[in-house]
């Protein structure tokens, strides 16, 4: 699993918090890891899904997807 954190605009309040997490929790391959107005961190699984299925998931829920980047876990989980 790959670490992704992606800044999001347009996220206002916790419905915005909840309408983002039910639109990922829905993509096979993806675990919700945590969101908070205007950011989500999720892991991935690379052979299941690509990032910018996440990305495309966050702006079909209304949102805008501003930026994403790996997290280096630094051997967390190993």
């Amino acid at each position: 699993m790959t670490a992704l954190r992606v800044t999001i605009g347009g996220m206002t309040c916790t419905h915005c918090v909840r309408a983002v997490r039910a639109q990922l929790e829905g993509l096979d391959g993806v675990a919700v890891e945590r969101v908070e107005v205007g950011s989500v961190t999720v892991t991935y699984d690379p052979a299941r899904i690509a990032p910018s299925a996440v990305l495309a998931a966050i702006a079909d829920a209304g949102y805008e997807p501003a930026a994403a980047g790996a997290i280096d876990e630094g051997g967390a989980g190993a």
